[in-house]
């Protein structure tokens, strides 16, 4: 126990050091970020007292003159040990470094372009000043980690690709939100009377929403092709691949869309309702399915160019089924509840309709998308998709036993508290219910495939392990001269016969023996179906012993 004490201790102090020494680095870059913002906000109000308190001042000089020196002194310690770091030290610093870098990147990336944006605003209001200093602030230390992460003598070893594609996907993002909000713009200024190109929202509205778009693009265009975030191929890489470039967008498509069918579906809507309702939500529903369609088509393609193995695009093609099932499961509970709406009596026609209008545009979409990438009537290679069957076996089963728990405990409700209970227990229980019977059918598809998968696996397993005793029936031992041992080569070639060579002593069979041999045995082959043991002398004599 005394021998390993120390030991342990040693190796507890080498992995807290570096745990600390870079969670203190970190703590004084987002100080020293903030001071700079702070100070450079004070220095572009010409340190007006109206403008900037003595206790903003006091910080900014206090972050700014503290927090740099100890930020500084710190790195170059940290610097020291990276230069011949352990594969812990580097995790550590490529951890550190990344959460720094989006960090940062963040923070002076929006203050940069809503700063760019304020610029084309009509209505500026002298609030420049502050997200000026926050995007050359955050931007200063921004650019000094990117340095750090990229030159040749600090960069990470481990993880060495962590912040370039933490950056990219906060780019992406970002991209989408932008474009999101000037399809938004856009689309309101075509079908929104008061909203006019020449109007005072307008045209600056649209300017603002395509500054940012520019600038999002720009960023993004940076990390995934200038920073070939585009050709890396990591773990975490592909994840938010399926992620964040096609299952979020996936989703947020079929929702989405399924939104705005409901609206066209026939419901108890008067002519100038469903138009003030187009008005009010079809411009951002239009943009949200333009956006995510050009985000899901994009990164489709980049499964199709190569660039992605095999595994990566079939668990990109589960995900997305994975997706279109739970908005298929949401669908079908809706329509299960509105049907119980309109049998009830405390509910009114529109809810219902309503309701069914939802229902009916998630199913119809998210059965469309299910099939199209889970193809039901395709064989399927069962060992890549048993993990997914489990798991939404699994996922949809604690759902319908919640929706139980729930459906039974409206029913107790309902018998117990007579006073405050619904008008019947139709509409007490039509929620859960409808909850129950979706994901009571989508664990039970699931479960009935993972069990037929089973089947075919053990099935095929069976069969080849029949077929390889078939094969490997017939055994055959050679014995012979340790020189002529190719000779076997031709038998062992042979898929039926399972040849093994025992070398004995002698010298090698000559040629014509060889030959003499082979067709000796080709002979036995041919009239006996029994294992056997072939002892081949130098003289070219063979003798054959059965096997038992």
């Amino acid at each position: 126990m005394a021998a390993t004490a120390p030991a342990f201790h040693v190796q507890s102090s080498s992995v807290l050091r570096p745990v600390i020494l870079h969670g203190l680095l970190f703590v004084l870059l987002m100080v020293s970020a903030t001071g700079l913002s702070t100070l450079f906000t004070a220095l572009f109000h010409g340190f007006d007292s109206l403008l900037v308190s003595t206790e903003q001042l006091a910080m900014a000089f206090t972050f700014t003159l503290v927090g740099i020196p100890l930020a500084w002194l710190l790195w170059r310690s940290i610097r020291k040990r990276l230069a011949r770091p352990s594969a812990f030290d580097s995790a550590i610093w490529s951890l550190q470094a990344s959460a720094a870098y989006l960090a940062t990147l963040a923070a002076s990336s929006c203050a940069a372009l809503a700063f760019l944006a304020g610029l084309v605003s009509a209505a500026r209001d002298g609030a420049w000043q502050s997200t000026l200093a926050v995007a050359l602030g955050w931007g200063t230390v921004c650019a000094w980690q990117h340095r750090q992460i990229t030159s040749s003598r600090t960069a990470p070893r481990q993880f060495a690709q962590l912040a370039a594609t933490a950056g990219n996907y906060f780019s992406m993002v970002l991209f989408a939100l932008s474009l999101i909000a000037t399809l938004t713009v856009a689309l309101e200024i075509l079908v929104v009377p008061e909203n006019t190109l020449v109007g005072p929202t307008g045209m600056p509205n649209l300017l603002m929403a395509l500054v940012w778009l520019a600038g999002s693009s720009a960023l993004w265009f940076w990390h995934w092709k200038l920073r070939r975030v585009q050709k890396m191929s990591n773990l975490l890489n592909s994840v938010l691949l399926v992620v964040l470039g096609l299952a979020a967008p996936a989703l947020a498509f079929l929702l989405a869309i399924a939104e705005l069918v409901s609206w066209v579906w026939p419901q108890a809507w008067t002519a100038q309702e469903r138009t003030d309702l187009f008005l009010d939500g079809g411009p951002s529903l239009l943009a949200i399915i333009v956006a995510a369609a050009v985000l899901w088509i994009y990164h489709q393609s980049q499964l199709r160019s190569g660039l992605h193995p095999a595994a990566v695009v079939g668990a990109a093609h589960l995900a997305l089924s994975g997706v279109s099932l739970a908005v298929l499961a949401t669908g079908l509970g809706m329509v299960v509840n509105a049907l119980f709406a309109a049998l009830g009596s405390s509910v009114s026609v529109g809810y219902s309709a309503g309701l069914l209008g939802h229902g009916l545009g998630l199913l119809a979409f998210g059965t469309a998308a299910w099939l199209w990438y889970f193809k039901p009537w395709k064989p399927f290679p069962a060992d890549s998709r048993s993990a997914y069957l489990v798991l939404f076996f699994g996922a949809s089963s604690v759902v319908a036993l919640v929706s139980l728990l729930v459906f039974g405990y409206r029913i107790f409700e309902f018998y117990l508290e007579p006073d405050s209970r619904l008008d019947s227990l139709l509409d007490t229980v039509r929620g859960p219910l409808g909850w129950l019977v979706a994901t009571a059918a989508v664990a039970g598809y699931h479960f009935a495939l993972w069990r037929s998968d089973k089947d075919s696996r053990a099935g095929s397993s069976g069969k080849s392990i029949a077929s390889q005793g078939a094969i490997t029936r017939r055994a055959v031992v050679i014995v012979g001269p340790a020189a002529s041992e190719p000779m076997a080569a031709q038998l062992k070639a042979r898929p039926e016969l399972a040849v093994t060579w025992m070398a004995s002593s002698g010298p090698a069979l000559d040629d014509r023996a060889e030959v003499s041999v082979l067709a000796r045995i080709e002979d036995y082959l041919a009239t006996h179906h029994d294992s056997f043991m072939v002892l081949a002398e130098a003289d070219g004599s063979v003798r054959f012993i059965n096997l038992a």
